[in-house]
């Protein structure tokens, strides 16, 4: 009798689907759809067009003269030959990770104790709010040319290592350092976003409850791991996906410190500009685009990952 009812529920609600609506409810759904178009229009246009196009092309060698060829999978099979076009690719993102892997876990770290200083309730604490969150509004590529000058072989940053007796090396100009310049760039460029939405998150938290703790006896630091942590994690948790996704996207700040070519000895080497050196300068839209899209795979397999792991440790307080 249960298996009845449900399906005779489940049966109405499929009518329902299709019955007429009223005419104010008809009225404004044509509204809806009248002022979301645009939208559509330019996202299958501009977005979920190429991506198919993309897709197919990975499949095909073509380097916009002539017609495309088939070649099935051999581009993917080439991203495999470490002694062929792979050992470029496997550089890149090994670059990349080993960025990602060191500037986000410092942005994280750095964000959210700058987030604790500006939580407190000092004179004039908007103004240092601001100069935090400065870096973040900067073009990447305005933060890059400052860094090149920062880091640069007559910067400050050698200067300041003059001083003390340190000779500094050429940053950006060796393959031993280039890839440090670029962690330092991009903790100092992305740690402001990261305080702000920290920020955000620590005035969420209630302080009746931080007040209940400290009247239990609960210190300091006891109120930080048990309570501020916990309820934060929500928070750490959007920065980290966003972080991820951005760090394994890196691709402005590699363009303008080794203009265009990831270098020194392709050090600087990004995976999203090895795609647009495939793609726009040697016009290998085949492999390139295969190249995208096991970026795109293995970015939607680490955030499905994170969203997976995120239940273990990710409290929300409803």
């Amino acid at each position: 009798m249960q298996r009845v009812d449900e399906g005779a529920g489940r049966l109405s609600r499929f009518r329902s689907l299709f019955a007429p609506l009223p005419m104010l409810q008809r009225v404004e759904e044509r509204w809806f759809w009248f002022f979301i178009a645009p939208f559509l229009a330019g996202f299958l246009l501009f977005a979920f067009a190429p991506l198919i196009a993309s897709f197919a092309l990975s499949f095909m060698e073509w380097n916009l003269r002539g017609t495309p060829t088939l070649v099935g999978f051999d581009n993917y099979a080439d991203l495999a030959d470490l002694d062929g076009k792979g050992k470029v690719v496997l550089k890149a993102f090994s670059n990349t990770v080993m960025i990602t892997v060191i500037a986000l876990p410092m942005q994280l770290i750095i964000g959210l104790t700058f987030a604790l200083l500006l939580n407190q309730k000092v004179k004039g604490m908007a103004l240092f709010r601001m100069a935090f969150y400065l870096p973040t509004v900067v073009a990447g590529v305005a933060t890059a040319a400052l860094w090149r000058w920062i880091l640069g072989s007559e910067g400050l940053v050698n200067k300041a290592l003059d001083v003390v007796g340190v000779a500094g090396p050429a940053w950006f100009n060796e393959p031993e350092s280039v890839r440090w310049g670029i962690i330092f760039m991009l903790i100092w460029a992305g740690t402001g976003g990261m305080t702000l939405i920290f920020l955000a998150g620590l005035q969420q938290i209630s302080k009746d409850i931080l007040e209940a703790c400290e009247c239990d006896g609960a210190g300091r630091f006891r109120r930080f791991f048990s309570i501020t942590l916990p309820l934060l994690s929500p928070t750490i948790f959007f920065n980290l996906v966003i972080g991820l996704i951005g760090g394994l996207s890196l691709f402005t700040e590699t363009y303008v410190i080794s203009g265009g070519g990831g270098g020194p000895a392709n050090e600087s080497m990004s995976v999203a500009l090895l795609i647009y050196r495939l793609l726009i300068r040697n016009l290998d839209f085949g492999f390139g685009s295969a190249v995208a899209w096991l970026l795109t795979a293995i970015v939607l397999l680490l955030t499905i990952v994170n969203f997976r792991l995120s239940k273990r440790w990710v409290f929300y307080d409803n």
